[in-house]
């Protein structure tokens, strides 16, 4: 009895065993032929995706948006016997091959493989173009900005006469109270970010014989740093005309207090010549040949005219101007110009982004216009092919002629589908341009115009 219940089980076991072999043995098959049938699929996928992308007779990476039906018309397989592969022979012999029982579109098809032309290049000027007026002009604040460094290494020197003859007067003011109120204008209208000394020669002893070596010697510096007003003002309340005109020795004085690499614009403010024995003029080119970069203006007061001529030759030799000054409004006029050249900055600005984006619009436009005619010419060029080509076929299957008008129609259409992309995509971006143009324009109109009343005093 036992023997038997063994062997019963050792069957069902054997049984058992054996299912589940065939179980996942069936199970491995279908899995397997899945994975088969998956990887058969993904790869016919690709294989088609990378057939369609071969087929292709265009890049569409090569175009910034979406093509149109008219553009991937156009963007077709060009003609075997397109362009310079034009031949009449060889288009008549290719004609001679068709079968006469082909229908309207078929002899259409047939004819766009032979002589069909290539608009490739025009297209992508059209569909990638950029109608952005770029006029991108630094204004004066930007520039001062990018120029804050070279601002700080940037130094004025004002140097102003107190020789005896300054106590001389203009329309019955003194001239030193004059040049006085005149500089101190002109010094808060700097750069804040300049260094400005304040010098005064001339300011010791009289304008005697006895006093001259005292005074020819006498040179100071009575401000030096950033404008303050009350402080740059107080430096000079207490300076009165007295001595000689050390024009020279005064220009001298700045080459130990200037850093190299910095520059020096120097106005000297001044009623007479040198009177010292000094050589102003050898001592400014002395001063650059030492290294020192420097500018010299000289700002005169009635002077006459051999004295104008050697105050002259020293601006000449420092690279500056010499501005006689008859009277207060003339000296006030002379700095105030100097310290609101921003107005003219921003004037200039204005005209130049005005001027630059009005050339750039029109220079776009005609591109344009010229890629509209290109797309123009090679249609005139295909369409005359193609009706060549169809009157040649007429000719060989007279019996035709219905489906030979029906091929004239498609010729023609196809002509005004792509006359009228040219013309109406060309006018599109033209119209864009403008608009861009003129949107740049009253952008530099605008900004320029308020700029230089903000700037006018």
């Amino acid at each position: 009895m036992n023997k038997v219940f063994s062997l019963i089980v050792f069957i069902s076991l054997t049984i058992f065993l054996v299912s589940c072999d065939i179980s996942k043995s069936n199970n491995e098959a279908v899995e397997g032929t899945q994975k088969t049938e998956k990887t058969e699929e993904v790869s016919s996928k690709e294989s088609v995706e990378k057939e369609t992308k071969e087929e292709l007779p265009y890049d569409p990476l090569d175009f910034k948006r979406s093509l149109t039906s008219t553009e991937k018309m156009m963007l077709d397989h060009n003609g075997s016997l397109s362009g310079d592969r034009y031949n009449k022979e060889k288009l008549h012999d290719q004609l001679d091959r068709l079968s006469g029982n082909l229908t309207e579109k078929q002899y259409y098809n047939e004819l766009l493989k032979l002589l069909k032309e290539d608009y490739t290049e025009p297209i992508k000027k059209l569909v990638n173009y950029d109608v952005a007026i770029n006029v991108d002009i630094k204004d004066p604040n930007e520039s001062i900005n990018d120029k804050k460094e070279e601002a700080k290494n940037l130094s004025y020197v004002i140097m102003l006469d107190s020789s005896g003859s300054m106590a001389g007067k203009v329309n019955g003011k003194p001239k030193i109270d004059i040049a006085k109120s005149s500089i101190s204008e002109f010094a808060s209208n700097l750069p804040k970010e300049s260094k400005i000394s304040l010098r005064v020669y001339g300011q010791e002893g009289t304008n005697q014989q006895k006093d001259k070596i005292r005074s020819c010697n006498s040179v100071g510096e009575l401000f030096n740093g950033t404008y303050e007003k009350q402080t740059f003002e107080e430096s000079m309340q207490e300076i009165q005309p007295s001595g000689w005109t050390p024009i020279a020795k005064a220009l001298n004085s700045i080459k130990g207090d200037i850093t190299e690499g910095n520059k020096v614009v120097v106005y000297i403010v001044s009623d007479g010549i040198e009177t010292c024995d000094g050589d102003p003029v050898q001592t400014v080119k002395d001063l650059k040949q030492s290294g020192i970069d420097i500018n010299v203006n000289i700002i005169g007061f009635d002077i006459e005219n051999n004295g104008q001529k050697l105050l002259k030759e020293i601006s000449d030799e420092g690279d500056g101007e010499f501005k006689n000054i008859t009277s207060q409004e003339d000296l006030d006029k002379y700095l105030r110009q100097q310290s609101e050249m921003l107005r003219y900055q921003w004037s200039n600005w204005k005209d130049t982004g005005v001027k630059e984006s009005v050339q750039l619009s029109d220079d776009k436009r005609l591109e344009i216009l010229d890629t509209e005619n290109e797309i123009k010419d090679v249609a005139n060029g295909e369409y005359e092919h193609l009706v060549e080509a169809k009157e040649y076929l007429e000719n060989r299957f007279p019996k035709k002629s219905d489906k030979m008008s029906e091929l004239s129609t498609l010729i023609n259409n196809r002509y005004g589908k792509i006359t009228s992309y040219a013309r109406e995509t060309s006018e599109k971006i033209r119209n864009d341009i403008s608009s861009n143009g003129s949107e740049k324009i009253k952008a530099y109109t605008d900004k320029g115009n308020q700029k230089v009343e903000e700037n006018i005093k």
